[in-house]
């Protein structure tokens, strides 16, 4: 693939089919301070963020006079609980990973979501063992749509932009990927939509990139 050396995976929505537990987690967690949000409106304003950047936009949205370091602290506890309970693997990412890693490519994984959170979905999926570097934009100043999660995945890999590939399914991380210079293949539904315009590759499944995309042994040196 044009030179590239590494595949940096996003994680939510990419490896885990977490985006429903995601939408249950932020309203049942916000159900505690009588506010009710629709699975649209978590789509719309939070899907792709950072969790505290999600906790001040329901702060600000639905008008909550409430700290929102609290409501944080209630979706992390509640979607930590729903994957440890109900997580389950993107169907096919499994193939797409073993297939980067027998052709040759490190591999890397660079998501808005916290440690913790990550911790629960490697251990829920035992997939861990496929990723050289994780990063997670709790060690960055600002979450996804900013690229410093990517940028700081490029540093550990030791890599330029140039030499990677992202593959993202978010509006946010996939304008995370495109700042920070790098390639980006949407694995989505909403693949085609217009925003994505200028990615390398769209995909409306797993299944669908294996079967299309063609893997070259990366460079050598």
């Amino acid at each position: 693939m044009m030179g590239a050396k590494a595949v940096i995976f996003d994680m939510d929505g990419v490896i885990i089919d977490s985006e429903g537990l995601w939408r249950q987690a932020q309203k049942e967690a916000l159900a505690g301070w009588r506010a009710e949000v629709s699975d649209e409106e978590c789509e719309l304003l939070t899907k792709g963020k950072r969790l505290d950047e999600i906790a001040r936009t329901w702060c600000e949205h639905c008008r909550l006079e409430a700290d929102p370091a609290l409501i944080e602290a209630a979706i992390r506890l509640r979607i930590i609980e729903l994957i440890g309970r109900e997580g389950k693997a993107i169907e096919g990412i499994y193939d797409v990973m073993t297939y980067f890693r027998e052709a040759g490519y490190r591999i890397a994984l660079a998501t808005s979501s916290s440690y913790e959170i990550v911790h629960a979905v490697l251990e829920k999926l035992s997939i861990g063992h496929y990723f050289e570097v994780i990063c997670s934009a709790d060690d960055e100043r600002y979450g996804k749509p900013h690229p410093a999660v990517y940028l700081s995945a490029l540093r550990k890999l030791g890599l330029a932009a140039s030499q990677c590939i992202v593959v993202e399914d978010s509006l946010s991380g996939y304008r995370a990927a495109l700042s920070a210079g790098l390639k980006t293949l949407v694995v989505s539904p909403a693949c085609h939509h217009a925003s994505f315009k200028d990615a390398i590759g769209r995909y409306a499944s797993m299944h669908a990139l294996l079967e299309t995309l063609a893997v070259p042994a990366p460079e050598a040196g």
